[in-house]
């Protein structure tokens, strides 16, 4: 037995003690889903990461920001990960314990117990410094080409994310939705002999009262919007087997996202990311004057979450697209929102 027991059960007993301060009883007892749960290792692990090599060491990374909202989740997810880390370094004791092992897991325990206390005081300081404008992904589409979309696939296309971006274009799908896949298909209408390509989405954000497990959109393959042109490419044919369009990493799709974008208007003032692609096609939808179809295709429960997402000014009429059906596995609630129909044949106006 190792005669380091005493200290390093001294630094068990610190640890635990701080991360309870940590805890509060809302945190405690939040009902996290596993997707929430995944993203805030990912993310406090990111963080930890990014500390050790920081000036400011773990403050210094998590105040890197003036959202409150963005300091908030980065709290959130570091809480978590911390706790989550305090039972695997508690599980990794096995005795007997030698001196070797226990100078392992006692500098464990202070790397633990540092970053702790630095949450503790980010908590007591909160988050100083002036407030930005909230990044509005909707303001963002002002400013950009009608076609933006079409220009933006066709200078990723021979990238390793071509199919992904002309699927998040056509469908608005959330990033982390194509992590889990989206199945592409075609089939023929039996009524009226007509080609169909199918987008089938397993949604994200997805609770009892909350989200769409599945809902598929329908294009006919007759259209001719350029983002269809580009996926037909892609599909073998009529065949009706499905083509899953997948990403390994949302993070990393939303960059490419942004460096795309980036280079084809690199004067644009605010930042396009993956969200564009959705709420330019929210906008789309609202165009068409249909509430429920566009909490639909977004993979909402609730008419009223589609307020934020685009408006029906931004849905251009030679550039918008048109899904010939929106489904959804659960049907929508809520008193839905003023979404004015519009003409999709009238012309633009200047602005």
């Amino acid at each position: 037995m190792s005669s380091l027991i005493p200290a390093l059960k001294a630094k068990m007993l610190e640890s635990t003690k701080l991360l309870q301060q940590l805890a509060s009883d809302r945190s405690r007892n939040a009902a996290r889903s596993p997707d929430t749960e995944h993203d805030y290792l990912r993310l406090g692990q990111s963080l930890l990461t990014r500390a050790k090599v920081a000036q400011d060491g773990l403050i210094g990374v998590v105040s890197d920001t003036r959202r409150p909202s963005t300091f908030q989740k980065r709290m959130s997810a570091l809480r978590f990960t911390l706790q989550q880390r305090q039972l695997e370094l508690l599980g990794s004791i096995i005795e007997p314990v030698s001196d070797e092992q226990a100078q392992r897991h006692i500098a464990a325990f202070d790397e633990q117990i540092a970053c702790v206390q630095a949450l503790l005081e980010l908590r007591r300081r909160g988050l100083g410094g002036l407030r930005a404008l909230r990044n509005s992904k909707r303001r963002a589409l002002s400013g950009l080409p009608p076609d933006w979309r079409v220009q933006l696939c066709k200078r990723g296309r021979a990238g390793r994310y071509g199919a992904a971006l002309l699927v998040a274009a056509l469908t608005g799908c959330r990033p982390s939705e194509l992590e889990r896949g989206v199945k592409v298909w075609q089939t023929q209408d039996a009524a009226t002999q007509e080609i169909e390509i199918h987008f089938e989405v397993a949604g994200a954000k997805v609770k009892r009262e909350q989200g769409q497990p599945h809902r598929r959109l329908t294009y006919a393959a007759g259209d001719t919007h350029p983002l269809l042109s580009m996926i037909k490419a892609l599909l073998p044919g009529t065949a009706e087997t499905p083509v899953v369009v997948q990403v390994a990493s949302a993070m990393n799709f939303s960059a490419e996202v942004q460096r795309l974008a980036g280079c084809l208007w690199p004067s644009h003032p605010d930042t396009v990311t993956a969200y564009c692609l959705r709420h330019q096609w929210g906008a789309d939808a609202k165009r068409k004057g249909d509430a429920d179809a566009v909490s639909r295709g977004l993979g909402h429960l609730s008419r009223k979450t589609q307020r934020v997402y685009g408006t029906a000014s931004q849905g251009k009429p030679a550039h918008r697209l048109k899904p010939l059906r929106i489904e959804a596995e659960r049907p929508v609630k809520g008193t839905a929102p003023e979404v004015a129909p519009t003409d999709p044949d009238e012309p633009e106006s200047a602005s």
